[in-house]
């Protein structure tokens, strides 16, 4: 992996859905202008970032830098300051940007990052609730493209995993992304393109114990919801369940564990049990609505 510290020029393209960015960049040091592709929070043109990843041959465009993960880098220079604030902060212009640069300099950032009741003591302008929510959203952007770092570092142990997986969770949970998956992985499943053995890698990653309750709820639960897509049935025996469970868990299973929770989960109404078969509650009453009606009609 290769570290590349780069001011953007100009964002080339921009996906609407996203945050996956094409742009241009410049390189602290002396070289050429580049074309760097990947996830980038809120890009802007003049600031500058440290870079982490590798060259790329694109068979149309040529070299392109493949953007793994990254961080912002404080701007220094009045125009980085500017552009950086007014791109970052709500309430911050550039009339204010201007004051507050020629007030504090190189310092700007990390003055308002860190004492906004010195900037509200020092700027007839700013109130200290404006200076409070200045300082907030800078702390705010700092720990997101912290967490964002963390979880691509997280996710980058697993192949295969949907490209867009760490912002989009970053996107859902918010600064508790990172605690939320280490504390669940398997709540991953639910989302595009994750599958259990995908969450369980994830979770082993995470320090999961290959007997914990919780990757045996969410085993159970994704053969279940697995042999309704592939059979169409509702219904499965708790004998499937174990059979399945050791092919996708392994060996060491154990048995009892399984069908203790099965009963667990029947005793909390996530499952229901009929005639030793048992499905996911909520379809089981879509079933009993959908024979219901049938019962009607032939009536």
């Amino acid at each position: 992996m290769l570290d590349v510290i780069a001011k953007l020029k100009k964002v080339i393209w921009r996906s609407l859905e996203n945050d996956f960015t094409i742009a241009a960049f410049e390189p602290e040091k002396i070289g050429p202008e580049f074309i760097a592709t990947g996830d980038l929070f809120k890009p802007a043109a003049g600031i500058t970032y440290n870079l982490s990843g590798k060259w790329e041959e694109h068979s149309k465009y040529g070299e392109q830098f493949k953007i793994n993960n990254y961080c912002v880098q404080a701007p220094c220079d009045p125009n980085s300051i500017s552009i950086y604030l007014e791109k970052y902060v709500k309430g911050v212009g550039p009339v204010l940007a201007d004051k507050l640069i020629k007030k504090y300099g190189k310092d700007t950032i990390r003055i308002l990052k860190k004492a906004p009741e010195r900037v509200s003591n020092e700027n007839k302008r700013v109130s200290y609730e404006l200076a409070l929510k200045i300082s907030e959203q800078l702390q705010e952007d700092d720990k997101r493209q912290n967490l964002l770092i963390k979880l691509e570092g997280l996710f980058s142990k697993v192949k295969g995993l949907p490209k867009q997986l760490a912002q989009n969770i970053l996107n859902i949970y918010g600064l508790s992304a990172y605690e939320n998956i280490k504390r669940n992985s398997y709540q991953l499943t639910e989302m595009s393109r994750v599958g259990f053995v995908s969450a369980d890698k994830i979770a082993m990653a995470c320090g999961i114990k290959s007997d914990d309750e919780q990757r045996i709820k969410a085993g159970v639960l994704y053969i279940i919801r697995q042999h309704m897509q592939e059979s169409g049935d509702l219904w499965i025996s708790p004998d499937v369940i174990l059979e399945k469970m050791t092919e996708l868990i392994g060996d060491k299973l154990n048995a009892l564990a399984v069908r203790s929770i099965l009963i667990k989960f029947v005793k909390d109404e996530v499952l229901v049990n009929h005639d030793n078969f048992v499905t996911l509650a909520q379809y089981a009453d879509d079933e009993d609505i959908v024979c219901e009606c049938v019962g009607r009609f032939l009536i």
